[in-house]
């Protein structure tokens, strides 16, 4: 997140704030900056414009959800693959040029609340073009709207002598030559930095893990599109009687700490899913992301675990998880006061690659067997009551215990386990094993 964005919950107060002899100094405290001189001389390389920046692909903020509001997309504020396939529908639908991005045309044939307001809200990330509006007398548009409604004069869109004495009383109250053009100075004195009409955000050097952060948020955005193209079904019966129980839990409750059977926290949701797939997981869903092999994330399928993190290079600051339901859709907990269900996929924060929990087993085992599905096997043996130690060997004590499930549960008492049985015994005391349907692609985006 840059310093513009982060200020967005204050921008309302800053705004206010500019209308008092101190608003100046507060306003350029508030950036970063000593001077508004500095402001400018920070962004003296942005581009200027004469409408509001481009709006593409790996833009993130309230800007982008007010844009997704308008063109029917799930409105998460994070505009992705999703996203751009619903802007190029309302483009179409509109005869506007199908870009995917809401350009110049796109924001002149907005609604005109719904521009004044996009155009005016914080928008930040790589899909915000570094653009300002450089207005005067004669200029006109949605980012002259913008400018109109923050001076209180009548938003015609047209820069006449009214908007031209309005402007020059702010430059001086801000203490800048009241020239009557606006550019990055005077819009950092209206608080609106920051936002569409003036995406102008202070230089300054990457570091080292900067670079690399960018580099795989951007390669997630890739593969993200990519994988909305496949239809990510499993065949495996042992992720898709996970996701079976997930789907079982739709609606209940978000509640941190949850585990079940009436709430569940992120991976808590995971943990129980595979318990009745018989494969037992980490609690945290940081530790989750260790449980299974990867695949890339464009290779995702049902059942498969994906992970965000709030430095993309480093799993250890993993602090959510989700099930891929297929079609670019996920079944997650997501945060307290919400509820169990299937959302779009979104990109911001997602690790590049996807954990396939099921791909530990290795089935069929019999007596002499070794390895991680023995482990698996006798943790799962446990849980029925066989008190079985876990030792990754398939002996006589293991043996006894699958032939006595076998012959309670009406089976044939052999020693040999395969995914029927498996399934079975995972899912014995809730209901028969079921299998879960690919989801269809959304819409909609959440990408």
């Amino acid at each position: 997140m840059d310093g513009y964005a982060a200020l967005a919950p204050v921008m309302p107060a800053l705004r206010r704030a500019v209308r008092s002899p101190l608003a100046v100094v507060v306003l350029v405290v508030a950036l970063g900056f000593s001077s508004l001189a500095a402001v400018s001389a920070a962004t003296a390389k942005v581009a200027r414009s004469t409408t509001c920046a481009v709006i593409s692909q790996g833009a993130t903020g309230p800007a982008v959800k007010t844009i997704q509001t308008a063109v029917k997309a799930d409105a998460d504020g994070d505009f992705g693959p999703l996203t751009k396939a619903a802007v190029t529908k309302w483009q179409k639908r509109h005869h506007v040029a199908q870009t995917g991005a809401v350009d110049a045309a796109t924001w002149a044939a907005l609604p005109v609340a719904v521009r004044q307001s996009a155009c005016s809200q914080q928008v930040h990330g790589s899909g915000a073009a570094a653009t300002c509006a450089h207005l005067s007398s004669g200029s006109s548009g949605p980012a002259v709207e913008v400018l109109q409604k923050a001076l209180r004069v009548t938003a015609d869109g047209a820069f006449g002598p009214q908007t031209a004495s309005a402007v020059k009383a702010a430059q001086t109250k801000a203490k800048l030559t009241a020239s009557g053009v606006v550019g990055v100075a005077t819009w950092a004195a209206l608080g609106l930095t920051g936002t569409p009409v003036c995406v102008a955000q202070p230089k300054h050097k990457l570091t080292a893990d900067e670079k690399a952060q960018q580099q795989v948020r951007a390669e997630v955005v890739r593969l993200a599109a990519e994988l909305l193209d496949q239809t990510g079904e499993s065949k495996d019966p042992v992720a898709l009687q996970a996701l079976a129980f997930a789907h079982k839990q739709k609606g209940k409750p978000y509640q941190w700490g949850g585990t079940g059977p009436k709430s569940y926290d992120c991976s808590g949701l995971v943990l129980a899913s595979y318990l009745h797939a018989g494969i037992t997981l980490p609690r945290v869903a940081a530790d989750q992301y260790g449980a299974g092999p990867t695949v890339p994330l464009n290779e995702a399928q049902q059942g498969d675990l994906l992970f965000y993190a709030s430095d993309v290079t480093k799993p250890s600051t993993i602090y959510h998880v989700v099930i891929y339901d297929g079609g670019g859709q996920i079944f997650d907990a997501p945060y307290t006061g919400a509820f169990l269900g299937t959302r779009p996929l979104w990109t911001t924060n997602l690790l590049p690659v996807a954990v396939r929990p099921a791909a530990l087993l290795r089935l069929p085992v019999t007596v002499g067997s070794t390895g991680g599905t023995v482990a698996q096997l006798q943790q799962l043996l446990d849980r029925h009551g066989a008190s079985m130690p876990v030792t990754g060997g398939y002996g006589p004590q293991t043996q006894s215990a699958v032939q006595s499930w076998k012959t309670a549960h009406g089976l044939k008492a052999t020693p040999h386990v395969g995914k029927t049985v498996w399934l079975e015994m995972s899912w014995w005391k809730y209901a028969k094993p079921v299998t879960a349907k690919p989801a269809k692609p959304s819409k909609h985006s959440k990408s």
